[in-house]
């Protein structure tokens, strides 16, 4: 996603978590926090009956085991790289990391810990002459015969096709980041029903997790700066066909007035607009409570302001794969940066989820908490770089980086990739998705989950 040029914000007055309930719903007195979802959760408090017999996972880039590994394969399945595409995971790219390493994403790695594996639902992605599909004897434009392809069928019983996050996906809006250049980007909302209809239902056996809404901060993050950005434009423009002599000194008065009203109203929109996204998630995760689904893991968003894309925030042209300028670095603390208003509403996000899910059976790990911690003291989790992405830059997203194309400029190599956090400017490296994993597990202890 590309950003357009960000003009000052002055948002201090124009946002706040008071008062943010999403769909019109006053906010309750006493908020809702990771601990008080946690304490009142009706989930079960001991191991399933015979272990976890497979890991579930919805959600968006962050829980993506590979849905777009066909448009890695159409990079480095040619010359000049003539990578051989042998199986999942692809070494070349398809998961939103650095490809090739010993592990890959999280939800990965927390299947194998638990004794399990766990494939993409479908792998997929659209090109010139419609969606293609891949399966391990190639690619059809038919996703029925694509769905479930590197799994068993879902009949057998024994199917592992189970990951279906995507990347881009939002919580309902089918229109993801990405979508109109060929990613699939399958709604959360779509993504159970699609659950539903293959398998009918969940069982008591599953780990099932749940992480998403990172797209729609994002998305209502950048139509703010766009709409901010067209109401200066239209204030100078109608001003002018008033008075054509206008001075600098007037422009930039209107300038003030129009970005100072227009900030208010979009932020304000912005907190509504995600709030809501709230509100749908919880709506979805009661959904696979309702249909069988008992151990239940839902994860609050990592603030992003903590991100290199974040950090980088306002740049021109600013995407979550490139570097901010040296030596800038965006303040989240700041009333009148854009970082501030990304991380505001994130905030505001796991707020409005947290308070939708007191009382319902379900448990939360705390993703925003657990960032913050990585970049407050990263040598507790064996981290050295926790500001600089990894890939090469020139790989555009971490969809396609691999082992082989670190950013050397920036001092990245295959030694340090263990102890750097990010991959991209959104994107954990295989060390910072180990951490999410490694955090799940400790909590499904404390939940009572793992002996």
């Amino acid at each position: 996603m590309r950003h357009p040029v960000w003009i000052a914000l002055a948002v201090a007055g124009a946002v706040s978590l008071a008062g943010c309930g999403g769909g019109g719903n006053p906010t309750p007195p006493t908020l809702a926090t990771v601990s008080s979802v946690n304490a009142a959760s009706a989930a079960p408090s001991a191991p399933p009956s015979g272990g976890f017999k497979a890991v579930v996972s919805f959600g968006d880039s962050l829980s993506d085991m590979g849905s777009y590994t066909l448009a890695a394969i159409s990079t480095y399945g040619v010359a000049p790289y003539n990578i051989p595409f042998t199986g999942l995971p692809y070494a070349g790219g398809g998961q939103f990391t650095v490809n090739g390493a010993a592990t890959g994403n999280w939800v990965g790695d927390l299947a194998s810990s638990l004794g399990l594996t766990i494939t993409p639902n479908i792998i997929g992605y659209g090109t010139p002459q419609g969606a293609a599909y891949l399966t391990p004897s190639g690619t059809t434009t038919n996703p029925a015969a694509a769905t479930c392809a590197f799994s068993a069928p879902p009949a057998s019983g024994q199917a592992n096709c189970f990951a279906f996050g995507q990347g881009g996906s939002m919580v309902s809006n089918a229109d993801g980041i990405g979508h109109s250049s060929g990613a699939l980007t399958i709604p959360v909302t779509q993504q159970v029903q699609n659950y539903l209809t293959q398998f009918g239902s969940f069982n008591g056996n599953q780990l099932i997790t749940v992480l998403a809404g990172n797209n729609d901060v994002l998305t209502a993050l950048s139509t703010v700066s766009t709409t901010v950005t067209q109401a200066v434009t239209q204030a100078v423009q109608s001003a002018l066909a008033q008075n054509p002599n206008l001075t600098a000194a007037q422009i930039a008065s209107i300038q003030a007035a129009a970005q100072q009203q227009a900030t208010s109203q979009a932020a304000a929109v912005a907190q509504y607009t995600v709030a809501q996204a709230a509100d749908q998630l919880a709506g979805v995760i009661k959904t696979i409570t309702g249909d069988g689904g008992k151990y239940v893991v839902v994860y609050t968003l990592p603030d992003s302001s903590q991100t290199p894309f974040g950090r980088g925030l306002p740049f021109t042209g600013a995407t979550p794969a490139q570097t901010p300028p040296a030596g800038y670095v965006c303040d989240n603390t700041n009333t009148t940066t854009p970082c501030y208003l990304l991380s505001n509403l994130v905030q505001v996000f796991n707020q409005q989820l947290l308070t939708d899910l007191q009382g319902q059976p379900v448990k939360i790990l705390d993703g925003y908490s657990l960032l913050n911690q990585e970049i407050a003291n990263p040598g507790q989790f064996g981290l050295s770089n926790t500001t600089t992405p990894w890939c090469n830059p020139a790989t555009q997203s971490s969809l396609l980086c691999n082992v082989g194309t670190p950013d050397a400029a920036a001092g990245a190599s295959a030694s340090n990739l263990g102890t750097w956090l990010f991959a991209d400017g959104l994107h954990p490296t295989p060390g910072g998705y180990q951490i999410i994993a490694n955090a799940t597990l400790s909590a499904m202890k404390g939940f009572g989950w793992l002996q």
